[in-house]
């Protein structure tokens, strides 16, 4: 379908002149009247198609290169037609080169959208042959082009142009020849194609610790000694380690490379951070810090960043009078029970055979009680790791680690992460609850309404070594600033003080700091870690699979949940500033 604008002194002079230039007869040609009068000029719009198509017509144009100027003519849609872009119209001029475009007057008439306009002065047509437009992303990762198509009898384009159009446009790096060849060659006029990408950096690999022995819980399981057979005698409750045996392996951390833009422009890379073999006890590390060895033969245990090395002390039987107190640097195995009125302090873990009546167990690590403990209000187990007891009746046990126990009786437990009161009947009854993280039970309470006190989200011990962390930033912030007066004091009185006293001053002063520098080190990363936990403490959640009963009360950040009638198979949690429940959200199978 073709349109054009003619303008002559009569409306028939001017369709005649319409069938002319179209070379057709009057019934293939729509007329539409512009403007006329019988004394003046005409002007109409002919639109030769086939019969029906002109009544739909999208808005076109026409350039046409007249004696007395260049000239643009706009058609407007009609019926259902699209309308015209304008930015298709301005393209295609630009394209074509034309010498004093008059963009004002190209304005004015798409302003109007239809009409017949003079936009340049006479000159030469310029037929454009292909092109490509050159898109480059903003992280300068990528480049596409687009091929634009060429107008009739105008010529292709070859890659070196290609190529060349790419560097004008800046894109000299990562270029795939290949694509551009497709992209020439595939004439999808319009559609882009990646045809550069940068080279990207290659990151530092950070440093990291391999460990050479197992970080897994403890299963507390007779060992496997094949054919079937089991070791009783060989549980699996602590990992030995012999005199010299290699911990911990330390990688250093590396920098990579730089990458580059498609643009030529360097891609910085992430360095590597470097990390620091963990502080330990009974350990030696060699002198470039890359490796740390056992220095005894006994067990390891890896417990608040801390591997600690350590021998066994065990107590065959009961710990009674006969055996009395017990502090122990290491781990502490009871096969009996421990006995009213004992204290047990191991700076590792702690596994009793037997059961423990209103006795006192302090452990740096973990602490197992095959039985279970009566209490008597006196009982009380204190762990820096884990804690698996079978039940606890009027006791208090306070764990960094998980606690695992099947009955809970009028009793305290207080826990930086999980709770899990499982086995037969997996019941939490009376007392108060306090944990960290999540707490999972059959039951919470019990049928006579005892008041049950739970809540999940608190860390007082985290709380306190933050306290204590800072007062040590403190400390060490003072130490450096009487360090630095020595350093003065040091460098003022060199020629009159005596060498060797000078000498001692100076190489303690150096030590104190390095002390100092190693300290503040692990203490910023310590504290980092911990204020971390304490912003998710609302996440934790109350699951129970059989019952809540009424006197139980569930607290959760600042909102305290009072059951007044059962409530079987639900979840607890923190949502907009109170306590919410509904269905559990896990089954039994994932205790």
């Amino acid at each position: 379908m073709e349109a054009k604008y003619f303008t002559a002194e009569s409306k028939e002079t001017a369709e005649a002149a319409a069938l002319t230039y179209f070379a057709c007869g009057k019934e293939e040609v729509v007329f539409d009247t512009i403007s006329g009068e019988e004394d003046g000029p005409w002007q109409i719009l002919a639109i030769k198609g086939a019969p029906g198509e002109a009544d739909n017509m999208d808005a076109t144009y026409g350039l046409y290169y007249e004696e007395d100027g260049v000239y643009l003519e706009l058609y407007a849609e009609r019926g259902k037609g699209e309308p015209l872009d304008s930015h298709d119209v301005m393209h295609h001029l630009v394209r074509k080169n034309i010498v004093n475009l008059s963009v004002p007057a190209v304005q004015t008439l798409a302003g109007t959208g239809y009409g017949r306009s003079k936009i340049a002065m006479c000159q030469q047509e310029h037929i454009y042959g292909e092109d490509i437009k050159v898109i480059i992303t903003g992280d300068e990762l990528e480049a596409s082009a687009r091929l634009l198509a060429p107008e009739p009898g105008g010529p292709v384009l070859d890659l070196n142009a290609a190529k060349q159009k790419l560097i004008e446009e800046g894109v000299i790096h990562g270029v795939d020849e290949s694509a551009l060849v497709e992209l020439l060659e595939a004439k999808d006029y319009g559609e882009p194609r990646v045809v550069a990408r940068a080279t990207p950096p290659d990151d530092g690999a950070d440093g990291k610790l391999i460990f050479h022995f197992s970080l897994d819980e403890r299963t507390g399981t007779p060992r496997e000694i094949g054919g079937g057979r089991v070791d009783y005698r060989s549980l699996d409750l602590y990992v030995p380690v012999t005199e010299g045996q290699l911990l911990v392996t330390k990688t250093a951390a590396t920098e990579g490379s730089l990458g580059t833009s498609v643009r030529g422009m360097s891609i910085k890379q992430r360095s590597g951070k470097d990390i620091s073999l963990p502080r330990g006890k009974n350990v030696e590390v060699n002198d470039d810090k890359t490796e740390m060895h056992s220095v005894c033969a006994g067990m390891v245990e890896f417990v608040n960043n801390t591997v600690v090395v350590s021998n066994v002390y065990k107590i065959d039987g009961d710990c009674d009078m006969s055996v009395g107190n017990v502090d122990f640097d290491g781990s502490v195995q009871i096969t009996g029970s421990v006995r009213s009125g004992h204290t047990i302090t191991a700076t590792a873990g702690i596994i009793v055979s037997g059961g423990v009546e209103a006795a006192t167990l302090i452990a740096g690590g973990n602490v197992e009680v095959k039985g279970g403990m009566q209490g008597s209000s006196k009982g009380r187990i204190e762990a820096g790791g884990s804690v698996n007891i079978q039940y606890i009746e009027r006791g208090t046990v306070i764990a960094d680690g998980p606690v695992t126990v099947d009955v809970s009786i009028h009793s305290t437990i207080e826990t930086e992460t999980t709770l899990h009161a499982v086995g037969k009947r997996g019941a939490i009854i009376g007392g108060q609850t306090r944990v960290a993280g999540d707490i999972v039970a059959s039951y919470i309470g019990a049928l006579s309404n005892t008041r049950t006190d739970v809540e999940v989200g608190v860390m007082p011990k985290k709380r306190n070594r933050i306290l204590a962390i800072e007062k040590e930033m403190e400390r060490i912030a003072a130490d450096k600033i009487k360090l630095d007066q020595l350093d003065t004091y040091l460098s003022t009185s060199k020629a009159t003080m005596d060498p060797a006293t000078w000498e001692k001053l100076t190489r303690s002063g150096m030590e104190n700091r390095r002390i100092n520098e190693e300290d503040m080190e692990a203490y910023t990363a310590e504290i980092n870690e911990l204020r971390d936990d304490l912003e998710h403490a609302t996440e934790s959640k109350v699951h129970v699979f059989e019952t809540v009963f009424a006197g139980s009360r569930i607290m959760i950040g600042t909102d305290v949940h009072k059951v007044e009638n059962e409530i079987s198979y639900v979840t607890f949690k923190y949502n907009d500033g109170q306590v919410v429940y509904g269905s559990c959200e896990l089954s039994k199978g994932d205790k």
